[in-house]
C-alpha cells in the first residue's frame, strides 16, 4: 500500500456531496480538492494535477479528460455515466468505474416490491386471512400436509412478473437499479426518456428503447422514475391511461404530481387499468378523505422509497474504497470501460 496521499477531485455541484467525503474515515489518504460554490467550470483549472476524480453530476468532457496528465482513474457516484466522455478515458487507458448506491436499491426495491404486492395481491390476501372470510365461503379449516392443503381458499386473482413486460420511464441511476431486478425476475425490460442510451448502456441491462405511446400500450406494468419538473408534471394523464392495457398496472416510485390523479382514479374505478401501487402522491402524507383511500384495486406505502437512512455513508464509503483499492492494488470493481 502507497502512503502517498491521492490528490482526488470531488464534484462539487452538491455541497454536502463534498462535506460528507471529507468526513469519511478514509479521507486521511487523500488530498481532496473541491470547488464549491466557483461553478463547473472550476474543474478545468483543478483537473491538470489529480490522479484521480470522483465525479456525480458534472459532466467530464473529452477535452477535460484529455487535459489531466497525471489521471488514472474515474469513479462514477452512481451508474450512469452519461456525463462522463468514456471513449476518450479509454482511449487514455484511464478506467472507469461505477457505484451501485444504497440509496438508489432502496427506491429500486421499493418498486419491485410494489409490483410484486399488485401481481400477488398481496393485500387483499393479508385481508382475506385477517378478516377469516373463509367463513362467507362456507369453510372449514383443514390440517395440511405435504399433500393435502387448501391452495389460494380466498379464490384470488394473481398474476406473475416472470415472462411481463415492464416500461420504466427513466431509465437513469434508479431505472437502471429497478432494471437489474426486473432481469432477475425474466421481465421483458423497455424504457423511455428524452434521449436514447448508447447501445451498450441497453445491452448491459438488456433494456430496449420504445417511443412513449408505443411503450404505454406495450407494457404490463409501467414504473415511474423520472424527476417532478414543468414538462413531467401530470405527464400521466387521461390520454396516457387510454393507451395502457386493461390489464396494465402503473407504479410510482418518483413524485405524485407526475401522475393526474383524478384520471388515475377514474381509470381504475372503470376498469381501464388493473391496479396502481403509489408510494407517493402530490399531497403527503395522503389525506383521510382522499379518493385513492378504500379502493381494492390499489397498494399504497407512505414514501417509503427513501430507504433506511445509512444510504448516504455507506454509498460516499464506498466510492473512496474503490479508488482506494485501484491505487493499492490496482484492482476495482464496477470498471464498464475496459473488460
Amino acid at each position: 500500500m502507497s502512503t502517498q496521499r491521492i490528490r482526488l477531485l470531488l464534484d462539487s455541484g452538491a455541497p454536502r456531496f463534498v462535506s460528507d467525503l471529507m468526513a469519511m474515515p478514509d479521507a486521511n489518504r487523500f488530498e481532496m480538492l473541491s470547488y464549491v460554490g466557483e461553478g463547473e467550470e472550476a474543474i478545468g483549472q483543478l483537473i491538470g494535477d489529480v490522479d484521480a476524480i470522483y465525479i456525480y453530476q458534472h459532466f467530464l468532457t473529452g477535452d477535460l479528460i484529455r487535459s489531466a496528465p497525471r489521471l488514472k482513474f474515474i469513479q462514477k457516484h452512481g451508474l450512469n455515466c452519461k456525463n462522463i466522455d468514456l471513449k476518450t478515458a479509454a482511449e487514455r487507458g484511464i478506467p472507469v468505474a461505477t457505484l451501485p448506491l444504497l440509496r438508489n436499491a432502496t427506491v429500486a426495491e421499493q418498486a419491485l416490491a410494489l409490483m410484486l404486492a399488485c401481481a400477488r395481491r398481496i393485500v387483499v390476501g393479508h385481508h382475506a386471512v385477517t378478516s377469516a372470510i373463509y367463513r362467507e365461503k362456507g369453510l372449514e379449516p383443514i390440517r395440511t400436509s405435504q399433500r393435502q392443503i387448501r391452495g389460494n381458499w380466498a379464490e384470488i386473482e394473481v398474476a406473475e412478473l416472470q415472462d411481463a413486460a415492464v416500461g420504466l420511464i427513466g431509465l437513469g441511476d434508479i431505472g437502471m437499479e429497478i432494471a437489474k431486478r426486473c432481469r432477475a425476475f425474466g421481465m421483458e425490460i423497455f424504457y423511455h426518456q428524452r434521449q436514447r442510451h448508447a447501445a451498450d448502456v441497453e445491452a448491459r441491462f438488456e433494456a430496449h428503447f420504445l417511443p412513449f405511446d408505443e411503450l404505454l400500450a406495450r407494457v404490463d406494468y409501467l414504473v415511474l422514475v423520472l424527476p417532478h419538473t414543468e414538462e413531467s408534471e401530470g405527464l400521466i394523464d387521461r390520454s396516457a391511461l387510454a393507451l395502457m392495457k386493461p390489464s396494465a398496472t402503473l407504479i410510482n416510485v418518483a413524485r405524485g404530481a407526475i401522475v393526474d390523479q383524478d384520471a388515475l382514479v377514474e381509470a381504475l374505478k372503470q376498469g381501464r387499468i388493473a391496479m396502481a401501487g403509489l408510494d407517493v402522491y402530490r399531497e403527503e402524507p395522503l389525506p383521510v378523505d382522499n379518493p385513492l383511500m378504500g379502493l381494492p384495486n390499489v397498494v399504497l406505502t407512505p414514501h417509503l422509497g427513501g430507504g433506511s437512512g445509512r444510504s448516504r455513508s455507506v454509498d460516499r464509503s464506498a466510492g473512496l474504497s474503490n479508488i482506494l483499492s485501484f491505487f493499492d492494488t490496482g484492482q476495482a470493481r464496477g470498471v464498464i470501460n475496459f473488460p
